[in-house]
Parts: C-alpha cells; sequence; structure tokens
C-alpha cells in the first residue's frame, strides 16, 4: 500500500481543514499549522482609506484624524491603488502622521478622491529582510571586517518590549527634534522663536530673479509685523530721498553718517531732517580736545581736532 503524497498533487488528497493541519504537522513538524494559518488569505490582506478618511489640499491628502480614529498616513515609497485600480502610484512626501502626497507613473502629482489601497501581502522577500544578521565590524582594520565569526539580529538581540520601547522613543524624539531644526528636503514652520549659531548658507537653487518670493533672509520689524519684510544684506531700498534740493527721510532711526560724494558731481550736502531727530551735532569745548591730526585735502594741511574718549 503507497504511503505519502505525491508531490505533484499539491497536497489535493486532503478534503478537510482537520486533514490539512494533520499534513503540515506531519510532514514540518509539531505545530507548524498554527504558524501557517498566519498567512491565511495572505495575498488579500490590504490597508486602505475611503474617500471619507481623507481631504486633499493643494494635491497634499491630509487624513482625518478627529473622524478616521487610527488612521494615518502611508509612507514614502508606498504603491498605491485607487478605487480598485492597478497600483501606479507612489506616496511620497509624507509625514508618517497625517499627510501625503501620490505622483503616477508620469511622476505627476495625482489627487485621489476614491478609496486608497495598499497590498499587505507577505513575501518571502519580506521575511528574509525580517531581521537579517549584521556581521561584526572592526573600524580599526583596513577592511573593517572584525574578527568575531558571529553576529546580531534585530529581533534576537534584544526582547521585543525593549525594541519597541526603544523605537517608540526614537519616534518621538525625531518628531520633537523635526519641529525645532530647518529640513532641507521640506519646507519647515516653527510656532516659537528660532535662533540660528554658527554659519548659514541660503541657495537659489532654481536661479530666480532677486525678490520678495526668492530665498533669502528677511528681517521684520518687530514693532509692526504687518509691514513688508526687507532682505538682509542685500536690500536695495534707499531711505533718503532728494526733496526740494535736501536730502530728506522719515525714518526715525536713520541717521546722515557717513556719505561719499563723486570729486565732480559740484553738490554741497544739505541734510532736511522732518523732526530734527536724524542728527545730533555734539559740542565740545575746544579746552576738552587732547589731540589733532593733520590730513592734506586738495594739497593743503588741515587739522582735525580729537578728543580722547
Amino acid at each position: 500500500m503507497a504511503q505519502g503524497f505525491v508531490k505533484s498533487d499539491n497536497l489535493s488528497e486532503s478534503s478537510t481543514g482537520r486533514s490539512d493541519e494533520a499534513i503540515l504537522n506531519n510532514l514540518a513538524g509539531s505545530n507548524i499549522a498554527p504558524d501557517m494559518l498566519l498567512f491565511d488569505g495572505n495575498t488579500k490582506f490590504v490597508q486602505k482609506l475611503i474617500a471619507s478618511d481623507y481631504t486633499v489640499v493643494d494635491s497634499i491628502v491630509i487624513v482625518n484624524g478627529s473622524t478616521s480614529e487610527g488612521k494615518v498616513a502611508f509612507s514614502d515609497g508606498t504603491i498605491i491603488s485607487h478605487d480598485s485600480g492597478p497600483y501606479q502610484y507612489t506616496v511620497r512626501d509624507s509625514n508618517g502622521i497625517d499627510r501625503f502626497k501620490l505622483y503616477d507613473a508620469s511622476n505627476a502629482v495625482f489627487n485621489p478622491t476614491g478609496v486608497l489601497r495598499r497590498n499587505d501581502t507577505v513575501t518571502g522577500i519580506n521575511l528574509a529582510n525580517l531581521s537579517r544578521k549584521r556581521l561584526d565590524t572592526n573600524v580599526g582594520t583596513s577592511s573593517g571586517i572584525g574578527t568575531g565569526t558571529g553576529g546580531s539580529d534585530l529581533f534576537n538581540n534584544e526582547s521585543i518590549n525593549s525594541q519597541t520601547s526603544y523605537i517608540d522613543g526614537n519616534i518621538a524624539l525625531f518628531y520633537y527634534k523635526r519641529g525645532r531644526i530647518p529640513l532641507t528636503y521640506d519646507a519647515s514652520t516653527f510656532s516659537v522663536p528660532v535662533r540660528f549659531s554658527g554659519p548659514l548658507r541660503i541657495t537659489n537653487d532654481q536661479n530666480l530673479a532677486q525678490g520678495s518670493s526668492t530665498p533669502g533672509l528677511f528681517m521684520v520689524d518687530a514693532n509692526n509685523p504687518g509691514t513688508s519684510a526687507v532682505r538682509a544684506f542685500s536690500d536695495a531700498s534707499n531711505p533718503w530721498a532728494a526733496v526740494t534740493g535736501a536730502l530728506q527721510t522719515s525714518e526715525a532711526n536713520a541717521q546722515a553718517n557717513a556719505l561719499k560724494l563723486l570729486p565732480t558731481s559740484g553738490l554741497n550736502p544739505n541734510f532736511d531732517s522732518i523732526s530734527d531727530n536724524h542728527f545730533i551735532a555734539e559740542v565740545i569745548d575746544v579746552g576738552d580736545y587732547t589731540h589733532k591730526l593733520p590730513v592734506i585735502v586738495n594739497g593743503q594741511q588741515y587739522y582735525l581736532l580729537l578728543k580722547s574718549s
């Protein structure tokens, strides 16, 4: 009497669930059947966001956390199906919490209106990458290879509880720092005062013409935040204007400090202060001067009286 199973029949000899369990336990060892049942319906597992779970604002898919409890944004690189169509949309610009963008096969932004599905099928590649062993390394050798023969993997090196706590702590730390550190790959918005220490470099990668919309460092009047910001270090505005033959300004903090005239201009400087608060001449008695400095102007020597402070 023949015993065993014909391999090409793919266990078609079994017709009941209990028989299937007995066969699996017989072939692969006791209690293997419950492990295999974890993959029952594996190819049909999906995660989805229905139309009421999200809204689209400026091509950004925003998950409605207040009405869709437990729903979060898909992560970057996830392949998405829209309304039971093919899996052809890629998730990008995800914050991992409540917003992301979708791009189609032509790399164009896609604004969804229906059900978004992610295929959660577990493949052999997924299992192989689940807990890869990490080889020992040694920075003191030219090859970088350690002298040990062992290694460690993610899940067997520490307990599941300690790993979960470690991951949760680092995720919380990431979002804490994300709200306080400027990012080079995403727009940064801060609700608290920001201070920079050290070199700061701002680049105009798109070579836009200089203006209020190009990258730069802009200064805002703290006493009047509603006024237009002024570009620091490169603003070409001039608070002085020629009015009835005089240089006049309405800026409260502008002062006539250093003035350079062309040798051939033939102009006599004349400053007209609107409220007499832009220049205050210091009155010093002649006896208070302690030094004199000779200067030559057009071949003629003059002396500047100086006072040591």
